[in-house]
């Protein structure tokens, strides 16, 4: 994996709460409005980022994503794009990991294949895939590729895998696990109630050694603090998406507004 990943696998958040892993869409408002959101983000206190890669059908995406990734869409937005985005921010001195969340589609049609796409990743500055529709048992080149050069992977647990399901996920993650809060698809509030923390416990001693993150339905300071011991990480993807969606202005006021949203999260995670 790269340094920065390691280094966030190592120690996965600042405080006794989670670490914070936002995920925003490349392009909603414009590629500007993307670099500037991700060093707000930094600023605020994230551990790392999921830049989604748009796609026309997101099957397991909310109403709220698949209104981003169509309005990053009909603004020309590419899989190139999307790259140059990453490069840029690391040129700028960009530190946060950053995972790129693609269905398999744009991969292969708009990247070139898994391979060529772990490459092009690894070229651009970038850290890990999350491929929400790409299996571990289907995985194996994109998992030998991204072994090579360093980068890492992530594969999910939902509460109607089975135990060997979710050992098969965490064995193919040289990343974090992803637990989906409940089952649906993204957008909707999730009650992190003791049912769904015994559950992520259950996931966590499952994992073993593999980091676990947390997602669908991460929106509050009080989510983060009700989190706390029970995963090391927590993405919060519809909340702030939404958040961005509803802020005008430049892509600065964007990267504030960001940058102000997360440093709350963050906040909760040091409670």
């Amino acid at each position: 994996m790269t340094g920065r990943m390691k280094a966030l696998l190592a120690a996965p958040s600042p405080g006794p709460g989670p670490g914070i892993a936002p995920y925003i869409t490349a392009g909603d408002g414009g590629l500007e409005r993307t670099l500037a959101v991700l060093h707000g983000l930094e600023r605020g206190g994230a551990v790392c980022v999921e830049l989604g890669l748009p796609f026309s059908d997101p099957l397991a995406d909310g109403p709220a994503l698949q209104a981003a990734a169509q309005r990053s869409l009909e603004a020309g937005t590419t899989p190139d794009a999307t790259l140059e985005v990453i490069r840029s921010y690391r040129d700028q001195g960009g530190k946060l990991p950053i995972l790129l969340f693609s269905y398999s589609n744009p991969l292969w049609v708009g990247l070139g294949g898994l391979r060529a796409s772990a490459e092009r990743l690894a070229e651009a500055g970038g850290d890990g895939f999350v491929v929400p529709d790409l299996p571990p048992e289907e995985a194996d080149e994109l998992c030998a590729a991204c072994d090579e050069l360093d980068l890492g992977t992530v594969f999910f647990a939902t509460p109607r895998s089975s135990i060997e399901r979710i050992r098969s996920a965490a064995r193919a993650s040289s990343g974090f696990l992803y637990a989906i809060g409940r089952v649906g698809v993204t957008g909707l509030r999730t009650s992190f109630d003791d049912e769904v923390l015994d559950w992520l416990d259950f996931v966590r001693e499952l994992a073993g050694n593999t980091p676990l993150a947390v997602g669908f339905g991460v929106a509050e300071p009080a989510d983060i603090r009700a989190l706390a011991g029970h995963t090391d990480l927590a993405i919060c993807g519809t909340a702030l998406v939404n958040h961005l969606h509803n802020t005008a202005g430049t892509p600065e006021d964007a990267a504030a507004s960001a940058q102000a949203l997360v440093t709350r999260l963050s906040q909760a995670t040091r409670d």
